[in-house]
């Protein structure tokens, strides 16, 4: 008998705000009611919705503006919608590391002749925020920010298309790579490698891009192959 995964509250809650969008027939650039309105519109509870509105934004479904409020991001050109009847985790895993490893490391190779100051800073204060919250204990935002790291590498690719395609495979893949097994810190030994590649990248090395992106994917899989599933 295979395993049930139980879903987090946080990953319901994103399910039901999603459903809200398309009841309302909101559209890319839309505001989002308030916290508190979405407390009473979906009975939910404050920390999980807040954790919900985070998961989304890491999906690139919504952006947090301070001081105005959340909005429906741009409507991609390009989605793919999967479904997928997980049975082994582990495998699943790895066969979706492949997918990642393919276009992520497309993305790397572009990114390292488009990206400009503005997304070589932003992968680096992605990277320091993640520090930051892992000190803290703050799980949840650490995850947050290293999804901001890859995403701004995407972003930095210039490849509207390719983001948009990593990025529906991103929404998609995300609750199995949050928190897999169980283990919240899993892939936190690969850290050392996403300094590398964010060099890398400010120096246009594709060689050495290429070789700590793969050093991200080989420490990625060591971790899931050497989790043992009773």
């Amino acid at each position: 008998m295979k395993a049930i995964r139980k879903k987090r509250l946080s990953e319901i809650g994103a399910k039901e705000i999603k459903e809200y969008i398309k009841k309302e027939k909101l559209q890319s650039g839309d505001k989002l009611p308030s916290v508190a309105e979405l407390v009473d519109i979906l009975q939910i509870g404050r920390s999980s919705l807040r954790e919900a509105l985070q998961l989304l934004e890491t999906q690139g479904a919504i952006e947090v503006l301070n001081g105005k409020g959340t909005f429906i991001k741009d409507i991609k050109p390009f989605h793919i919608k999967l479904a997928f009847e997980v049975e082994d985790e582990k495998d699943f895993l790895l066969e979706a590391l492949e997918v990642r490893e393919a276009l992520e490391g497309k993305a790397v190779q572009l990114a390292v002749y488009a990206a400009d100051e503005e997304d070589i800073q932003l992968m680096d204060e992605q990277l320091k925020k993640y520090v930051q919250f892992i000190g803290e204990g703050r799980r949840n935002e650490a995850n947050s920010a290293d999804a901001g790291f890859h995403r701004a590498i995407y972003r930095a690719s210039n490849n509207p298309m390719l983001e948009s395609m990593i990025d529906s495979v991103w929404e998609t893949f995300h609750e199995f790579w949050n928190v897999p097994f169980g283990k919240d810190d899993i892939f936190d030994q690969s850290y050392p490698y996403h300094e590398s590649l964010l060099q890398a990248i400010r120096e246009r090395n594709e060689e050495k891009a290429k070789a700590a992106f793969f050093k991200i994917i080989k420490s990625v899989r060591d971790s899931i192959t050497e989790i043992n599933v009773s």
